[in-house]
């Protein structure tokens, strides 16, 4: 037979750590928003070369931007990572509000 003592205070362990699942996974939400935004705090003012996916359909909202660098040698290398690692996605290499390169499924 199971202490009962013993179960509660694994209900109690068990607790915690869920807690702290829910913690962290907010806290890893949160980053990865402030990564995926593409207002960047002023970086966007000094590194003018910008990777971006956008939705697909007339509006093409910006998804996520993926590279911001100031050299636009790093900026195609990123552009053709991009393109490599997510064939179905729309890509957007932008240097400040001009668009270099669209890439469309």
């Amino acid at each position: 037979m199971t202490d009962p003592g013993l179960l509660v205070d694994l209900r109690d362990v068990c607790r915690k750590i869920g807690d702290n699942h829910y913690r962290m996974a907010a806290e890893l939400h949160d980053l990865l928003r402030k990564v995926a935004n593409p207002q960047v705090h002023g970086l966007d003012k000094e590194l003018t070369f910008r990777v971006e996916q956008t939705a697909h359909g007339a509006d093409g909202e910006t998804l996520r931007t993926i590279s911001l660098n100031g050299n636009a040698e790093v900026a195609r290398a990123a552009f053709e990572a991009a393109v490599r690692c997510y064939p179905r996605e729309r890509w957007l290499l932008l240097w400040r509000s001009y668009v270099v390169e669209k890439y469309e499924p």
